[in-house]
């Protein structure tokens, strides 16, 4: 059976190595006895379709390479929420989460539309960049989230986040994260999140499974599991 993850924003949208969270979950889908294809789309494409795709995944970019991954998105917001209407898993990591709202507005005062799907406005912030590990968690996991945060937004208006941040280490002065809606995630941590947090990834896998009518095949992944608790045990002591 032959699963596709949908993979925005490749080239732009890439600044901490995020690549790592496609390949993490083509293994992950192999091991599940799935023939998987990446479909890799960019700004300079004139057509996204969301229809059939099994993953959607989007990571971290600067500020300026961010406009234009939601100015070109825009284009597509149809198609992009009929996919989140369906169920269609969604990951969106870093300060790509921030497309998902009313707007973004940047340092100079431009302010460019987002895609809607939140209630909340986004505001760069010109005097700090906020940066440092976190932990976190969210209702429905029984593990926390860890990982690395790096970004200069400020998220205004809203009250519907998904994540609590139990505890960070640097400059991170908020205490809710990310958001939530069906089968879609978007969370500020940076880099191979999924990598990080093996039992993230196992959720992703479970729910491609579910919706394909596969029963999941319980799979251990030593190596990401160890360093999780390695990494969890000294963000947290």
């Amino acid at each position: 059976m032959k699963v596709s993850i949908l993979y925005l924003y490749y080239d732009f949208m890439n600044l901490y190595g995020d690549n790592g969270n496609v390949r993490i979950m083509e293994k992950r889908l192999k091991d599940q006895g799935f023939e998987v294809e990446v479909i890799r789309k960019t700004v300079t494409d004139d057509e996204i379709d969301f229809d059939g795709v099994d993953l959607i995944y989007c990571g971290s970019g600067t500020e300026s390479r961010r406009f234009a991954a939601v100015k070109h998105l825009k284009r597509f917001e149809d198609g992009f929420k009929k996919a989140v209407a369906e169920g269609t898993p969604v990951l969106f990591t870093g300060n790509a989460w921030g497309m998902l709202g009313k707007s973004i507005t940047s340092l100079d005062g431009e302010k460019t539309e987002g895609l809607g799907l939140f209630d909340f406005n986004v505001r760069e912030e010109i005097k700090q960049r906020f940066t440092g590990d976190s932990v976190e968690s969210a209702e429905g996991f029984g593990q926390q989230f860890i990982g690395f945060i790096n970004k200069c937004d400020v998220i205004e208006d809203f009250d519907g986040y998904m994540f609590k941040v139990e505890k960070t280490i640097g400059q991170v002065p908020f205490a809710k994260d990310g958001v939530r809606k069906d089968n879609l995630y978007g969370i500020s941590l940076i880099g191979p999140v999924l990598v990080k947090n093996p039992f993230f990834a196992e959720h992703l896998v479970w729910l491609i499974d579910e919706r394909h009518g596969v029963n999941y095949r319980e799979e251990h992944y030593e190596y990401e599991e160890r360093g999780y608790r390695i990494t969890l045990k000294a963000l947290t002591e």
